[in-house]
């Protein structure tokens, strides 16, 4: 590990009391003491995304590691309980220790971004053989801690990120595909109910988030080249509040199906959808699951989500990097046809989808993964491409 200098080793000091702001510090052995939101994400869906063990053997920079000496941290960019992103990062890290058979600890570093630089700064003290982390919420402090310490290596389990340091390995989604498949979903949904418009209430007006956008209104335009999409943005992906209000005035213009890509902000985007009879897709993660023991009411109006496996995406990750087969200051993105991403098929789904629409939907999938479908490319899409898809559909 880089030695640090005096004066950086006085930052590094306070580094380590400011880590404690998000959560709880963390121990040497094993996963950290759990906040509550912790504990709330956990419960019965800390489960491996696979059945089997994976081989725990493996090499690194051509040695041998075996997984009891392999130590993983994991860096949160934000808060738990969100039911979406954060939380399913969270939940990688069960999978990661049953079927690899290695230890992973986590941080809590809130949405204070001032705490990402200390925190991973932190954990790189704490000698970790691979810290993993997730979004762009970090981007500048993981650059700047990568570069300080060049011979830790660091993961990104989701990220924009195109020309990473050496020592940072950059895992990509493809949201405009599962995006796509939402989008005919909720466009097939909103036929049922006589209508011929849909809603999009996104986190931020940000290129990340339009990547969903995009391709939600290609599959709704699948289904229905006539479709309309109303369009509206929080303004944070935190502020659940604004979301709400931001979802009321979509239900109220008549329409009753929104795709909510918002981070926790969607929760109110659910609540709304609640308060009006009216439907969601979520994000991310499978938030009609997430929520159907705590909040049924909430989960009996999300109708699919546009999901990232990030879970199954993390043990790959992880295995791969045991076994030394990482392509580091790299960027690789997954789609559909990797397993990476998808929509939720649960309870929720069949009970608010007809299977004959449900079926429609699947045809669509397997057309993606053959390379039938044509989508705009949305890595790097300008602003002028999303302002004109945009307009074209505005109600």
């Amino acid at each position: 590990m880089k030695k640090l200098t005096a004066g950086f080793l006085a930052v590094c000091m306070a580094a380590g009391l400011m880590t404690g702001c998000g959560a709880p510090e963390p121990e040497d052995e094993g996963t950290t003491v759990k906040t509550e939101a912790a504990k709330a994400v956990s419960g019965d869906t800390l489960k491996a995304e696979e059945e089997g063990t994976a081989d725990t053997s493996g090499s690194v920079d051509g040695g041998t590691v075996s997984p009891q000496d392999y130590k993983v941290g994991l860096m949160i960019p934000g808060n738990l309980g969100d039911k979406s992103f954060f939380d399913a990062s969270f939940r990688s890290i069960e999978p990661i220790k049953e079927q690899l058979g290695v230890d992973v600890d986590y941080v809590e570093a809130g949405v204070d971004t001032s705490k990402y630089y200390p925190a991973l700064v932190d954990m790189c003290e704490k000698g970790y053989d691979l810290i993993l982390t997730i979004s762009s919420n970090n981007d500048d402090a993981l650059v700047q801690v990568a570069e300080e310490y060049p011979d830790q290596k660091f993961i990104n389990l989701d990220d924009e990120m195109a020309e990473p340091p050496a020592n940072v390995y950059i895992m990509g989604t493809k949201n405009n595909e599962m995006s796509f498949l939402a989008g005919a979903a909720g466009a097939l949904k909103a036929g049922e109910l006589g209508e011929d418009k849909i809603g999009f209430v996104g986190g931020m007006d940000i290129p990340g988030i339009n990547e969903f956008l995009v391709g939600y209104i290609e599959g709704a335009q699948a289904v229905n080249p006539d479709i309309k999409v109303a369009t509206s943005y929080v303004g944070s992906f935190t502020d659940t509040a604004k979301g709400k209000e931001n979802a009321l005035l979509l239900y109220n213009s008549g329409l009753s199906v929104i795709f909510a890509a918002a981070g926790q902000s969607g929760l109110g985007v659910i609540d709304a959808a609640v308060a009006q009879g009216k439907f969601v897709i979520g994000v991310d993660s499978d938030q009609a699951e997430a929520l159907k023991d705590s909040k049924p009411e909430m989960a009996n109006v999300v109708i699919t989500s546009a999901i990232k496996n990030i879970p199954e995406n993390a043990v790959k990750a992880v295995d791969r990097a045991m076994k030394g087969e990482i392509p580091y200051g790299t960027r690789e993105v997954f789609g559909i046809a990797e397993g990476a991403v998808g929509i939720a098929e649960n309870e929720f789904y069949e009970k608010l989808l007809s299977e004959e629409d449900r079926k429609q939907v699947e045809e669509l999938k397997g057309q993606v993964v053959a390379g039938e479908v044509e989508m705009t490319p949305t890595t790097g899409i300008t602003t002028d491409k999303v302002n004109e898809i945009r307009e074209a559909v505005r109600p």
